[in-house]
């Protein structure tokens, strides 16, 4: 019944995602939903049984020179994506919208994962998780910013400046 429910529950968050995004956007958003759906709601041994040992031991090597462990830098990069997806795939979730719903997916992220038997939710996770969110949704705003000094508007962002 649980595992029913968080599908749900991730299929409506994908959803909820792409609704108003365009159809490229809107495969990455749905996509990335999902993606991020399951790396957080599988059991630890089922995620290490499709990247194999090999993978385990270069990740955590690469992780070994940082203080974070796998579980944070994966929280962390889940995060930074869905923040920069959103800020540059979204234009109607720009400005305190956007943050808001990074910092609602961030602490939902983690109620979801006290729903899993093989998961349980994490104040630090939830830390990592805003972290990596507003990070993606800087960089989101970096990349709006430096494709507008360069002239390189979308149509309708430069549509809308004709406009203003």
């Amino acid at each position: 019944m649980i595992d029913l429910l968080l599908a749900v529950l991730a299929l409506a968050v994908g959803v909820a995602l792409a609704w108003r995004a365009g159809p490229l956007a809107r495969l990455a958003l749905f996509g990335s939903a999902m993606l991020v759906s399951g790396l957080l709601f599988m059991p630890g041994e089922q995620i290490t049984g499709v990247i194999g040992p090999d993978g385990v031991r270069f990740l955590r090597r690469l992780a070994g020179r940082t203080p974070w462990e796998v579980s944070d830098w994966t929280h962390f990069l889940i995060f930074a994506w869905l923040g920069l997806l959103l800020w540059l795939a979204r234009a109607d979730l720009r400005g305190w919208k956007g943050w808001a719903l990074v910092v609602g997916l961030a602490v939902a992220a983690e109620w979801a994962q006290g729903l899993t038997p093989s998961r349980e939710p994490r104040v630090d996770d939830v830390l990592v998780n805003l972290i990596g969110g507003m990070l993606g949704v800087v960089l989101g705003i970096g990349v709006r910013l430096a494709t507008a000094r360069g002239g390189g508007l979308g149509k309708h962002e430069a549509r809308r400046q004709r406009r203003e």
